[in-house]
């Protein structure tokens, strides 16, 4: 990961203020101004008008961030500082698993294609499973609720 994401996603996280301008979240999320109102018209991102004038909040943020970055560049980006900001049940585990080769190569292929890892595949392919279980798992797994509707 280069610097400047890096010191983005810090930004982004680490903010000590609840919510950023405009111009200051589209230079975060590697957008123009124009692009950025264009995305909030759309309704793909949500501002609030405030006394200081339009603005995105910081969970907001957060949100684009985790659609922009895999959990696993954020987690590296914040590093020690991670374990402070992320919920416990959203921090990445190791996972070992015995699959089909095909299946593997489904993973593999669909890395490439989306020019991404396979662990950023399969992990927004169980977030779809999670999605369809909300209530079932909610009940069953500790933390799981929060971490579905985290950042907030």
């Amino acid at each position: 990961m280069d610097e400047a994401t890096c010191n983005d996603i810090r930004h982004i996280f680490l903010s000590p203020r609840p919510s950023f301008a405009l111009m200051t979240a589209a230079l975060l999320i590697g957008v123009s101004l124009k692009e950025l109102k264009k995305e909030i018209e759309d309704g793909a991102i949500v501002a609030v008008s405030t006394r200081m004038g339009q603005r995105i909040s910081k969970e907001e943020m957060m949100v684009v961030a985790m659609r922009l970055w895999d959990l696993a560049t954020i987690e590296e980006a914040l590093g020690d500082e991670a374990a402070s900001v992320l919920p416990e049940a959203i921090r990445l585990v190791e996972l070992h698993a015995r699959i089909p080769r095909y299946q593997r190569e489904m993973l593999r292929c669909f890395a490439k294609r989306d020019e991404t890892t396979v662990d950023a595949v399969l992990s927004r392919e169980l977030e779809d499973l999670a999605c369809a279980h909300s209530e079932e798992l909610a009940s069953a797994v500790p933390g799981f609720a929060s971490a579905l509707a985290w950042p907030g």
